[in-house]
């Protein structure tokens, strides 16, 4: 059987993208990959099992024509919330951007969500963190600074500006940041591998030598290992080299990997899928196609599987099935007044309809009160 491909330029929002979609016979799997400048930005893959070549081809067009309706609706939705000036938006959409690495956009969305309200303390950490992956280390320390001052007790917002603090090698500050954040949140991976570079690089000071019965070694050696332990997301650029070179009691060239890796810690998940769920919904005109959130629902459940103890799985999940009682309740007033059409003297519909109405009202200002 052969291999087969579709390729296509996408021009939306000002950048071209391209689209490359293949079937491999060797691994029966097709692939679509999105790329921006050469870099590939999203990738997707749809195994093939026993299907006709005509199935298969079927089953290529689709998914390679999904891929260009996705970075379509991702603009779409752009220009749209950017009308609204809805700064929670803003947040979720910047969110989108970082993960497909479309750093200008995300900056621009994050600064947007600030100018918007400036309560929204999460912005800080995401904004820190777009501009620690590129590059921008002062503006990002100088803003996550302000974002430290406004909410000291936000763990995300110490962790950024511990980290950066490291490429600043400015390691005392990257401590004391890092070491609070854990404090914020013991359980935070993350930060407990970058502390434990911090007390890597401040072991090893001017000379690039160490001393393993020193206190901050310990630390830093208590600090990796966690990691190495616990760490979900392993392709975090730089990560696996740095842990070999440990390994290898190579400190100096451990730490030298980390400050010359890019900034850039994987987005969770379960929070992509929040987030591209929250802006196809609100403004992407999937608010009431049940297969989307049901599909979605089957999504949540399945990283609850893996991921029981995460409140936000748990909270987007009673979300979701808040949404899809919604539209059941939409479903049911629809029948109601179908009923009445039929019959303009159906009593029993007539006093379903009213109830319905009047006491619906307030489970519908409750959902809208959440998705705010």
């Amino acid at each position: 059987m052969e291999n087969l491909g579709l390729n296509n330029d996408v021009l939306v929002g000002g950048r071209k993208f391209h689209i490359q979609t293949s079937y491999s016979d060797a691994s029966r799997l097709i692939q679509s990959k999105v790329f921006n400048e050469g870099q590939v930005i999203d990738s997707r893959e749809v195994p093939v099992n026993g299907a006709s070549m005509d199935a298969i081809n079927t089953q290529l067009s689709g998914l390679h024509q999904e891929q260009i309706t996705e970075m379509e609706i991702l603009y779409y939705i752009y220009e749209k919330v950017k009308a609204v000036r809805h700064a929670s938006s803003s947040q979720k959409l910047g969110l989108l951007f970082l993960k497909k690495n479309l750093l200008k956009e995300a900056i621009e969305q994050f600064r947007l969500a600030l100018d918007i309200d400036p309560n929204l303390n999460e912005v800080y950490a995401s904004l820190g963190r777009a501009l620690l992956i590129s590059g921008r280390y002062d503006e990002a320390a100088e803003l996550l600074r302000e974002g430290v001052e406004k909410v000291p007790s936000y763990a995300d917002i110490q962790n950024y500006l511990g980290v950066a603090y490291l490429y600043q090698e400015k390691f005392s500050e990257a401590i004391f940041h890092l070491t609070e954040a854990i404090s914020r949140n013991v359980n935070y991976i993350g930060a407990h591998y970058h502390l434990g570079i911090a007390h890597l690089a401040e072991c090893l000071g001017q000379s690039g030598s160490l001393d393993e019965s020193d206190e901050n070694y310990q630390r830093a050696m208590q600090h990796i290992n966690l990691a190495v332990e616990r760490m979900v997301d392993r392709h975090i650029p730089g990560f696996q080299k740095v842990l070999d070179l440990v390994r290898k009691n190579s400190y100096k060239e451990a730490v030298n990997v980390f400050l010359n890796s890019t900034p850039k810690e994987a987005l969770t998940h379960f929070l992509n899928l929040e987030n591209e769920f929250y802006l196809k919904f609100m403004y992407g005109g999937k608010g009431k196609d049940d297969i989307f959130i049901a599909d979605y629902v089957v999504k949540l459940r399945g990283l609850l599987d893996d991921h029981p103890q995460y409140a936000d799985l748990r909270n987007n999940l009673g979300i979701a099935y808040l949404i899809q009682c919604r539209n059941l309740f939409l479903k049911a007033l629809e029948e109601f007044r179908a009923a009445l059409k039929i019959n303009s003297n159906f009593k029993k519909a007539e006093k379903n309809l009213k109830l319905a109405e009047n006491d619906g009202k307030g489970f519908l200002i409750l959902l809208r009160a959440i998705l705010k």
